[in-house]
């Protein structure tokens, strides 16, 4: 049996701020969601996460030595982060952006995740709200 992975945007997911086809219900009380996909697809999306976390920094005012982010940051910075990649990326359709699908399509324009012109998507960062989809219903 292989080695479960979490996945990095579990809470999201959750959400319905995003969707993963490969996310699988692990423990629904705490809001934990492993990654089906093999452990190549999960190191891109962890690696996604934290390359979003760095660059989001500024955004919330914090030094690269300060460590501890809120879970709303964290659901800021996940949610607004992937909202922007999809509407930079041309693909925003009303729906929740699709994380392999914002993965494969950054890889394949920009070569590399890191490549991406993240400074692009920190205003989506700063004005996500989780509130937001409360108001919209």
């Amino acid at each position: 049996m292989s080695e479960e992975k979490l996945c990095a945007f579990s809470k999201p997911i959750l959400g319905d701020w995003c969707r993963c086809s490969q996310a699988r219900l692990a423990e629904h009380c705490s809001g934990k969601m492993n990654c089906g996909a093999d452990t190549s697809v999960w190191r891109e999306c962890e690696n996604l996460s934290q390359i979003l976390r760095q660059n989001s920094r500024f955004v919330f005012g914090l030094s690269q030595l300060e460590n501890n982010l809120t879970h709303q940051q964290m659901m800021k910075i996940r949610c607004g982060g992937l909202l922007g990649m999809q509407k930079v990326l041309g693909k925003y359709n009303g729906e929740p952006p699709v994380v392999r699908e914002i993965v494969g399509d950054t890889l394949m324009r920009y070569g590399r995740l890191e490549n991406f012109p993240y400074s692009e998507i920190m205003p989506f960062i700063k004005a996500f709200s989780l509130r937001e989809k409360q108001r919209k219903r």
